[in-house]
């Protein structure tokens, strides 16, 4: 049985985790990316989908200075482009992304032309990829698993960053290829754990988002 001190240390946890848009220099121990990790690891998955497998996930870690990142930044801006096209032949259609798109547009023209603003060469990188299945249910497991890991990180006063842009990997021949992981097979995503250079965001009142009907 968990305790009402339990209860009281995750809502702690919850209500300190923010995303973190600039981290120092330093590279996190490597005992605490492991226990980051081992959170991952114990995120749910899609039991049948993954059963025909005999890993179903992997997670790639990559510190800071390690030449896989230069490769990795130049690979989500060119991904970025060819999302960024289709984003575009989509608001041509959809009168929804027409009037709420266009600032995603502008954030993914920006990641194509400069990057992510924590690359080039960030603290510490980790790559989750995610056997996709007969049920395409990779996307879920692996946002149980962002969300362990989050939680994790910020248990362990590190800071972190999603980076989403790894979700349109999959088809990537370029990117698997990085990992040796057959191309099409595998759903990603990924995060940047270390310590905030720069003030963290502060959250929007309970009132904005909780409706009570």
């Amino acid at each position: 049985m968990f305790t009402a001190s339990d209860n009281q240390a995750l809502d702690n946890i919850m209500k300190s985790r923010r995303i973190c848009r600039k981290f120092t220099d330093q590279v996190p121990d490597k005992k605490d990316v492991e226990a980051v990790v081992t959170a991952g690891r114990m995120a749910p998955y899609a039991s049948i989908s993954s059963g025909d497998v005999d890993v179903f996930r992997h997670f790639y870690v990559i510190f800071r200075d390690n030449p896989l990142l230069e490769k990795i930044d130049k690979l989500i801006k060119d991904q970025t482009i060819l999302d960024l096209a289709i984003l575009k032949e989509e608001m041509a259609e959809d009168k929804f992304l027409q009037k709420y798109g266009v600032a995603l547009e502008k954030m993914w023209f920006n990641v194509a032309e400069n990057g992510l603003p924590v690359f080039p060469n960030p603290p510490c990188l980790i790559v989750l990829a995610e056997w996709r299945g007969a049920r395409r249910a990779e996307r879920q497991s692996l946002a149980h698993t962002i969300q362990n890991m989050w939680l994790k990180a910020t248990a362990l006063n590190l800071d972190f960053n999603m980076i989403s842009p790894l979700e349109s990997m999959w088809d990537n021949q370029e990117f698997c290829d990085l990992f040796g992981l057959p191309v099409g097979k595998y759903g990603f995503h990924g995060c940047i754990i270390g310590y905030k250079e720069a003030e963290r965001l502060t959250s929007k009142p309970i009132s904005d988002q909780v409706h009570w009907l």
